[in-house]
């Protein structure tokens, strides 16, 4: 009816980036308005705060579930949210299950930690609008169910079935990589030399830790160089060994953790090449996939990706990695009892002081080839029997010792002190300039960023009218196109402004 009023219509993110993108494409600002049932100058608005919507899905940590946000309004506590996202994704990486009241608990003493002056209500408004602009989803009073979810496994299986079927993977192109912890010295505690050991003041050679990745195909056909990362970047028993022959990549931080620099590494250097040989030997298309927990070791899939995207990572729900990450089901749990019993027998074979040996076990004594026999408890105590130094040693201690390092994730995990910390200070940081951006390896072409954008833009048209497009890739590459236009806006206003200069300048001059 004429005059009737229009009802008030709240568009989603990606229905007004849709916008954007067909207004630029040249489509009329009144077939928009007429199509999504909204005013002309609500479309104008849409498309003026473009910037602003690009910027805001790039730089969000869930594209899927900001797309479907209605604002872009952020956090009025920038730094505390960041603190709370932080401590909330580790605890996701480690399986516990968070509720709303921690997460609340947790927020009111981050505010408290970090000395923020202004007043905050914990409130469940606050609750919603966090889960929102992170894309969380239920937190009821039992907690997020993180640990061996059994209902999102069977979900998942779903998932990966559709995965393998679109890209045609054998079980030869799929592989799965996990760090651990290993307690590389650690002897039974009822040892006589791990008695010595612990009461001589500042010793703790048994919790001296490395860690270790580990990696394979699910055919079992390819696997690949074991990964121990260690403090020292030139250990001292590694002076005149051949690294190339060595049987382990060695890689170093400060405390033997894994980061996502040493991870990204491993992967372009050591992963795919090893892969692409691996594929070429069997007459396998170079196509594979790596699949992955969410520990905060590990980088982006955006940047787990060879240039030609058919060697890449998959990620799996958090909340399903102990039902199905296969190095979980007792691959590097059989790989730690055949190192210890390897450290044993070498304790074993010496025949004078145990002490002495024990001080003198290095890094490099450690990696040897182990027996691929079943080991347990009973058939490491029947080794030991009525030996010198091990009366005290039983089934329960060997036991314990079995899995002494278990729980040991082999990335750093931070406390709250650190997480307050490291999100206060990251706030005070200059927001980085493009500028400062340091290629890995430099281009030898230099592509212009309308080349990139077109570029994109095909790619996109293309894998929407493909029917086994993947969606989770559609998204990728709209978050990447949407990069693009942030950066050709800006440097289109960065060209516009010293244009500007430059003309006032002259006129100045002139006067």
């Amino acid at each position: 009816l004429a005059g009737a009023k229009r009802k008030r219509v709240v568009l989603s993110i990606a229905t007004k980036l849709q916008i954007v993108e067909r207004a630029e494409k040249g489509e009329s600002i009144a077939k928009l308005s007429s199509e999504f049932n909204i005013g002309n100058q609500t479309v104008r608005d849409i498309v003026r705060k473009k910037d602003e919507l690009y910027k805001f899905v790039t730089s969000s940590d869930a594209f899927n579930w900001t797309s479907a946000r209605k604002t872009t309004k952020g956090s009025k506590f920038d730094d505390l949210d960041r603190a709370v996202f932080e401590w909330f994704k580790q605890k996701r990486a480690e399986g516990c299950p968070v509720s709303g009241p921690l997460l609340l608990e947790k927020a009111k003493w981050f505010h408290c930690e970090m000395k923020i002056p202004e007043p905050f209500a914990a409130s469940h408004g606050w609750l919603q609008c966090f889960k929102s602009r992170h894309g969380i989803r239920q937190l009821d009073i039992q907690g997020e169910k993180l640990s061996g979810d059994s209902d999102a496994a069977a979900l998942y299986v779903t998932e990966f079935k559709r995965l393998v079927e679109a890209h045609d993977l054998s079980p030869d192109q799929l592989y799965n990589a996990d760090e651990s912890g290993l307690y590389w010295k650690a002897l039974p505690s009822k040892m006589l030399v791990s008695k010595e050991e612990k009461s001589a003041p500042g010793h703790k050679s048994s919790k001296e830790r490395i860690t270790v990745l580990a990696c394979a195909n699910a055919s079992g056909s390819h696997k690949l160089k074991l990964v121990c990362i260690g403090k020292s970047k030139n250990p001292r028993s590694f002076k005149g060994t051949q690294m190339r022959n060595f049987p382990v990549l060695y890689y170093n931080q400060t405390k033997a953790w894994m980061n996502r620099e040493i991870f990204k590494d491993w992967f372009f250097k050591h992963f795919v090449p090893a892969v692409r040989d691996h594929l070429r030997s069997k007459n396998l298309p170079q196509r594979a996939v790596l699949l992955l927990d969410n520990a905060p070791s590990h980088p982006s899939e955006n940047v787990l990706k060879t240039s030609d995207d058919q060697i890449f990572v998959a990620y799996l729900p958090p909340n399903v990695t102990s039902l199905k990450q296969p190095m979980d089901q007792g691959v590097l749990e059989a790989f730690k009892r055949r190192y210890r019993k390897s450290l044993l027998r070498s304790v074993l074979e010496e025949d004078g002081d145990f002490c002495e040996f024990y001080k003198k076990w290095t890094i490099k004594d450690s990696w040897r080839k182990f027996e691929s026999q079943e080991i347990t408890a009973a058939s490491l105590l029947e080794e030991i029997q009525n030996v010198n130094g091990f009366e005290d040693v039983n089934r329960e201690n060997i036991k314990e010792w079995l899995l002494s390092d278990n729980d040991q994730p082999g990335y750093q995990v931070k406390d709250d002190d650190a997480l307050a910390a490291e999100a206060k200070s990251s706030a005070e940081l200059p927001e980085e300039s493009d500028n400062d951006a340091v290629e890995d390896e430099p281009s030898e072409k230099k592509v212009s960023i309308a080349e990139a954008l077109n570029c994109a833009e095909t790619l996109l048209d293309f894998l929407e009218q493909e029917a086994d497009s993947s969606f989770s890739d559609i998204l990728t590459l709209h978050k990447r196109r949407m990069s693009i236009k942030l950066k050709r806006c800006k440097n289109t206003k960065q060209r516009l402004l010293s244009d500007f200069v430059k003309k006032t300048s002259q006129t100045t001059q002139e006067r």
